[in-house]
C-alpha cells in the first residue's frame, strides 16, 4: 500500500466523524496516527511565520479526497504561508 493510499484510508475513517473542512484539522490528525515514514510527505511549517504552505503530496492528496469524499477541503488564508508578501519585507 503506498503512502497516499494508507493517508487516504485514514481521512475515510476521519471523515465518518469530522464533518468540517479545514485542512489544518485533518493533516494534524493524519501526523497523529500515521506511521514516521509516511509522515515524512507531509510539509513543515515556515520556520519565521510559523505558517503552512501546501507541497505536492498534500495537494494530490486533497484532490483525491475531494473526489472520493464530494468534500471540499481548504487551508484558509489565516494559516497559509503567503512567500510573496515575506519576500517584499526584505
Amino acid at each position: 500500500m503506498s503512502d497516499e493510499e494508507k493517508a487516504l484510508e485514514l481521512i475515510g475513517e476521519l471523515f465518518e466523524y469530522y464533518k468540517e473542512n479545514d485542512w489544518l484539522k485533518i493533516k494534524k490528525f493524519l501526523i497523529t496516527y500515521l506511521h514516521p515514514s509516511v509522515r515524512k510527505n507531509f510539509s513543515t511549517r515556515h520556520h519565521k511565520t510559523k505558517k503552512h504552505s501546501l507541497n505536492d503530496f498534500e495537494k494530490k492528496l486533497i484532490e483525491k479526497c475531494q473526489n472520493i469524499y464530494n468534500r471540499k477541503i481548504i487551508l484558509y488564508k489565516k494559516d497559509r504561508h503567503n512567500e510573496i508578501a515575506q519576500d517584499q519585507k526584505r
